[in-house]
């Protein structure tokens, strides 16, 4: 049975279109994908993530625990300090993509997908030092995604800290609407935005409150789609999984450690050999879509496949992710991407496609 997260009566009430993802009955859409889309470009948008794996590990060993998991060091973090990083299994394939929050000397926050979130927490759990102390707190709390260039000059008269001081990337501990709260500056779409996580009737009045703002919407799934490939970010479980490695699927930006952990040396050899494959964006002037399982073409020859794709509203275009050969993913190559419909042209092109996102405002000095 689909569980619910706690802001399922708010999503009913405001008769959003609800559909299961990953065992989790979420918003698809409210008054539209398109309108949503824009809103969060140009105001702001709260999107319900409660059903991403949030999971707390403790422990004096807890760092070097999650060093040798992950493709970024843990022992090298500031507290407050985000990192986006990698679990790999033996032969580098990717099992999940993560991120990372220390929140003292001897505590992260790790935040999974909802698809690996079990196979995530089993793995971790047998890998870890004996006392370091794993706890899932996925169903005990829930997540919001606030996100939108109007977010900080919302949010910041409900936060206790100074949230000007969060710079892209960075977390802390502290209390949002009077009530115990961690915010990270991150998110899925390219703007400012913040991911805010609390527990039952304290998320739920935290959400409310946003939205009472005329300049907030609700958004689902599907805007939240839309924006992040719009930014070339990869989707678990579609772009990126176990078919795939951190080279090909174009992650080395997440490898910039030199640290050993699971993979490492599996990734090595593959580094030394190439990469076969890789993931690149790809665009076309058209307002015709690509779709998942295209089949992309050069000369006529069969030489990869669309993950992603979608008409975008911000460039005009249409956009996709797809895996090329080796060769064949230079930016400006030009390709054949097969739909059902004809045969369309594209062009690999740089990430991001949407080049005015908001996310790395410098606050401090916006707000002088």
């Amino acid at each position: 049975m689909s569980q619910k997260t706690l802001l399922h009566d708010l999503h009913v009430r405001l008769q959003a279109r609800i559909v299961d993802f990953h065992g989790w009955l979420l918003p698809v859409q409210y008054e539209g994908i398109i309108a949503e889309h824009r809103c969060c470009r140009k105001a702001a948008c709260l999107f319900d993530t409660s059903h991403m794996g949030q999971f707390l590990l403790t422990g004096p060993k807890a760092a070097d625990d999650l060093a040798g998991l992950l493709t970024r060091d843990a022992r090298k973090m500031r507290i407050g300090q985000c990192r986006l990083a990698l679990l790999l299994n033996e032969q580098a394939s990717i099992l999940d993509d993560s991120i990372l929050l220390r929140l003292a000397p001897e505590e992260f926050m790790l935040c999974v997908n909802a698809g690996p979130r079990h196979s995530d927490l089993e793995w971790i759990s047998s890998r870890l030092s004996a006392d370091t102390v794993i706890v899932d707190q996925t169903e005990k709390w829930g997540k919001i995604d606030f996100q939108g260039p109007m977010t900080y000059s919302i949010l910041a008269p409900h936060v206790e800290d100074d949230l000007s001081s969060l710079r892209f990337y960075t977390g802390f501990r502290t209390r949002c609407m009077g009530k115990p709260a961690i915010i990270t500056r991150s998110g899925y779409t390219g703007e400012l935005g913040y991911e805010i996580c609390a527990s039952g009737d304290d998320l739920i009045q935290i959400a409310q409150t946003l939205l009472e703002h005329p300049d907030v919407k609700p958004a689902g799934l599907g805007a939240r789609d839309l924006l992040r490939l719009e930014m070339g970010y990869n989707l678990s479980g579609q772009d990126i999984g176990e078919f795939v490695n951190p080279i090909e699927a174009d992650m080395e930006r997440l490898m910039c450690d030199t640290h050993e952990f699971v993979g490492s040396a599996a990734l090595d050899e593959i580094k030394r050999h190439g990469a076969s494959r890789r993931l690149v964006a790809l665009t076309c002037d058209t307002r015709r879509k690509m779709s998942t399982h295209d089949q992309i073409l050069h000369k006529g020859e069969v030489v990869g496949e669309v993950t992603s794709g979608a008409y975008s509203p911000s460039i005009e275009a249409s956009i996709g992710l797809g895996y090329v050969k080796r060769g064949l993913w230079d930016e400006g190559t030009i390709l054949t991407v097969r739909t059902q419909r004809a045969d369309m042209d594209v062009t690999v092109a740089s990430k991001p496609m949407y080049k005015n996102g908001t996310c790395r405002t410098n606050i401090q000095e916006a707000v002088k």
